[in-house]
C-alpha cells in the first residue's frame, strides 16, 4: 500500500481576513474544523499542517500540536516545497491537499482519490472534474513524484496549476462526485469577512459536534436563499483566478449544477439571469461590434 499524507495548507497573515484559520465558529477553529474532516478521509497515513516560517504562525502551530497533527514551517511562497518536504519527512507517495480556508470540504471525495492512487500508484494527479474548486468544497491528490516536477518550474502558491497548465506531462485522473454536490452556485470558501459571515451562519445552525454533511450544507442553503447570497458578490483575487481561468480570462461562464445552470461574470461572481442578458446585448450590440 502507498503512503499517503492529508496536508492543510494554512497560515495567519492573510490579507483580507487576518488571521481567519484561527478564527472560531461552532466553539472550534476554522484549522480545527479541517482537521476534523481530513480525519474522515479514510486511507490517510496522518495529517499535516503546511505553514510557513512567519512568527505570526506560532499560535496556529499550538493548534496543530494540540490537536495531535504533524507540521512543517517552510517558506512563506514556496509552498510546493513544503508538501515535497512533508512528503520527504514522511517518506510518502502523495498527499491530499486542502487549504485551510474549505472547512466545509468534501472528505467522500478525497477518500475516492486515495482509493484510485492505491489501485494505479503511477497517478500523479487526481481531481473532480464535475465540480470547480474555487467554490472550497474540494481536495486534490497529488503525488511526490509530481510535486518534485512541480517544483522544477515553479515555486508560488497554486501548487496544481502547472499540472492543469500541462496535463501532457503528468498522469492525471479525473473522478465524478454526484450531481447534488456540483452546486458552483454557492462560494463555501473563506477569504473575505462576507465569507466568515456565511460560514458562521451555516455552522451555528447546522453543526452538532461533527463534521458537517455537504448535502445537508446545499439543502439548508436551498432553504434559506438571503443567507446563501451573503457572499455572493465576493471578487476571486490572487492565484484562484490563475485556477479558475488557466489561461483564458473568460467575460461570463455557464455551469451546469444540479440545480439548473449558473452563471458567472468575469470576476467569477453569480449573477442573475436577467442581468446576465443584460450585459450580454450590450457587449455584443451593433455598436461594440463594430468597435
Amino acid at each position: 500500500m502507498k503512503k499517503v499524507i492529508g496536508v492543510i495548507t494554512a497560515r495567519m497573515a492573510s490579507r483580507r481576513l487576518p488571521g481567519k484559520v484561527m478564527k472560531e465558529i461552532a466553539g472550534k477553529s476554522i484549522f480545527a474544523h479541517n482537521v476534523e474532516r481530513m480525519k474522515l478521509v479514510r486511507g490517510i497515513s496522518g495529517i499535516y499542517l503546511a505553514t510557513s516560517e512567519d512568527p505570526q504562525n506560532a499560535s496556529l502551530i499550538d493548534e496543530a500540536k494540540r490537536l495531535g497533527c504533524g507540521w512543517y514551517a517552510g517558506s512563506e511562497q514556496d509552498i510546493v516545497d513544503r508538501h515535497i518536504k512533508i512528503c520527504e519527512k514522511e517518506n510518502a507517495d502523495a498527499v491530499i491537499r486542502v487549504t485551510s480556508d474549505c472547512p466545509i470540504f468534501d472528505f467522500e471525495s478525497a477518500t475516492r482519490f486515495i482509493d484510485e492512487f492505491q489501485k494505479d500508484p503511477t497517478l500523479d494527479f487526481i481531481y473532480v472534474t464535475n465540480m470547480t474548486m474555487i467554490t472550497g468544497t474540494l481536495s486534490e491528490l497529488i503525488s511526490y513524484r509530481a510535486l518534485k516536477k512541480v517544483h522544477e518550474i515553479y515555486r508560488g502558491a497554486a501548487v496544481s496549476l502547472p499540472i492543469k497548465e500541462n496535463p501532457e506531462k503528468f498522469k492525471m485522473c479525473g473522478i465524478t462526485i454526484h450531481p447534488d454536490l456540483c452546486r458552483p452556485e454557492y462560494r463555501l470558501t473563506l477569504d473575505e469577512p462576507l465569507d466568515y459571515e456565511l460560514i458562521n451562519k451555516i455552522y451555528s445552525v447546522l453543526y452538532k459536534d461533527k463534521p458537517l454533511d455537504l448535502h445537508e450544507v446545499y439543502g439548508w442553503l436551498d432553504d434559506n436563499p438571503a443567507i446563501a447570497k451573503i457572499n455572493n458578490r465576493v471578487v476571486l483575487k490572487g492565484c484562484n483566478v490563475q485556477n479558475a481561468n488557466l489561461s483564458d480570462s473568460p467575460v461570463f461562464s455557464i455551469v451546469k449544477s444540479a440545480k439548473g445552470f449558473v452563471i458567472y461574470d468575469e470576476h467569477k461572481r453569480v449573477i442573475e439571469k436577467d442581468e446576465f442578458l443584460k450585459k450580454f446585448h450590450k457587449l455584443f450590440s451593433t455598436k461594440n461590434l463594430n468597435d
